[in-house]
């Protein structure tokens, strides 16, 4: 029998009742099964969970949405922290800034914040937590206009591997709190609470063009050219479906008047001749409901990712279209998301996030039902991957990826180093590990 006592919150053990679901991972292809989930409903729940882990000698391992790609937050035999009851929210109108639990899930968090006027730039996925997508980077649809998730970041409350309770910021633990934009995923200590700069918000335009697949060249060399450069208050966003499974098609947010947006996209209309071209004006809540999608069973996917410094090149294109040309599957896709605006105006080292002067983001996303699919879906995403090394570098820690080598310098590139120094400073025993955390 494993000894519970000084564990607190709600605790679940391995063949208790509702421990399948808890145990759960959003990508269905893992299926790990770890011995206790601790589900923490106060910050003193994470303290004590961490002190029974450094008594019992445990692995164990911190989950926010449970979101992990490669389901890092997971363990097999462990024990899992879970923060997602974390859900406290304070906004203060008069400073512009929020409190913001690390439970917190995305389009929960939006419509609290809406409540309020407010918003902060995450991303479109609506189970997200704020934890890790703020810990690793964060993009999104108001990016290019108010910058990563974690350049809106002010304060972190951690519980460090001693079981303290601190806050770092610009003032106090300077280097951790640096470390925590962009880097701070489970490496450093458990965060509990998040203060972020919020941001006036309240009706935006979007549109949504599509395109045929013969017309991918035309549409990415003119894309790739105007995306990352065009007006700041429009994050723009490309979906590149394999060769017969559906439109190539943009779609984006503009914070401003659809009448504007219109004069925006009229440069690529006139470029590419889409299929079809639509443009609504909305609020921003109703945006991000829409860009959340329907929602949509357990998936078992495999993706990657990497970043284009320059615009590809017309043997790039070559490559790209040969590969969305022979698919595994039914669902094949690469994702192009536009950086340029506020993101690049921070420097790379103002943060542990350093990908700061990217044209955009590619992501390779490939999903499927059958176990016995998953082989030839994963070897396809890591040939997309490494046939696009020579027009591409590095990757996105939110994205996540297990057979990338060097995925220090992919992630991280100069500012590895640094995060290995705070990971000495604050957690000198490596007490916070798992597959890809910051080494000692």
């Amino acid at each position: 029998m494993v000894n519970m006592e000084g564990l607190t919150g709600r605790v679940i053990l391995q063949g208790s009742p509702g421990y399948d679901e808890a145990r759960q991972n959003y990508n269905g292809r893992f299926n790990k099964f770890p011995k206790i989930i601790v589900y923490c409903g106060v910050t003193q729940d994470v303290v004590n969970a961490i002190l029974w882990v450094r008594k019992h000698r445990l692995p164990f391992r911190i989950r926010g949405g449970g979101h992990s790609y490669e389901a890092f937050s997971l363990v097999n035999g462990g024990l899992i922290i879970d923060v997602s009851g974390l859900l406290t929210l304070q906004v203060n109108r008069e400073r512009g800034t929020a409190q913001i639990g690390a439970g917190f899930r995305l389009l929960p968090l939006y419509q609290a914040l809406w409540d309020q006027g407010v918003t902060i730039p995450a991303g479109t996925c609506p189970t997200v937590c704020i934890s890790g997508i703020t810990l690793g980077g964060g993009y999104g649809l108001l990016s290019r206009l108010f910058g990563m998730t974690c350049d809106n970041l002010l304060e972190v409350e951690m519980v460090t591997a001693q079981g303290k309770i601190i806050r770092a910021n610009d003032s106090q633990h300077r280097n951790l709190f640096w470390a925590c934009r962009g880097g701070g995923d489970g490496s450093f200590g458990v965060i509990t609470s998040f203060t972020f700069r919020v941001h006036p918000i309240g009706n935006v335009a979007r549109y949504r063009i599509t395109w045929n697949f013969a017309d991918l060249r035309k549409v990415v060399r003119y894309w790739q050219m105007w995306a990352p450069h065009t007006d700041f208050r429009l994050t723009s966003l490309l979906l590149l479906p394999a060769q017969n499974q559906g439109d190539l098609r943009s779609s984006g947010v503009f914070v401003g008047s659809e009448q504007e947006l219109r004069q925006i996209l009229h440069p690529l209309q006139e470029a590419t001749r889409p299929k079809t071209a639509e443009f609504h004006s909305t609020t921003w809540i109703e945006a991000a409901r829409l860009f959340a999608g329907r929602p949509v069973k357990q998936e078992k996917f495999k993706n990657s990712s990497a970043y284009a410094y320059e615009p590809l090149s017309d043997a790039a294109l070559d490559i790209l279209i040969h590969n969305l040309q022979t698919v595994p599957g039914p669902a094949n896709v690469a994702a192009f998301d536009s950086y340029g605006g506020a993101i690049g105006q921070v420097r790379a080292d103002a943060t542990s996030f350093v990908h700061r002067k990217a044209l955009f983001v590619i992501q390779y996303q490939s999903y499927w039902e059958q176990d016995a699919e998953a082989d030839k879906n994963i070897q396809w995403i890591e040939r997309f991957r490494t046939s696009m090394l020579p027009y591409t570098r590095g990757a996105f820690r939110n994205y996540c990826d297990s057979l990338i080598p060097d995925w220090p310098a992919a992630y991280f590139g100069d500012n590895f180093a640094r995060l290995k120094n705070v990971k000495q400073i604050y957690d000198p025993e490596n007490l916070f590990r798992f597959e890809q955390s910051i080494p000692k």
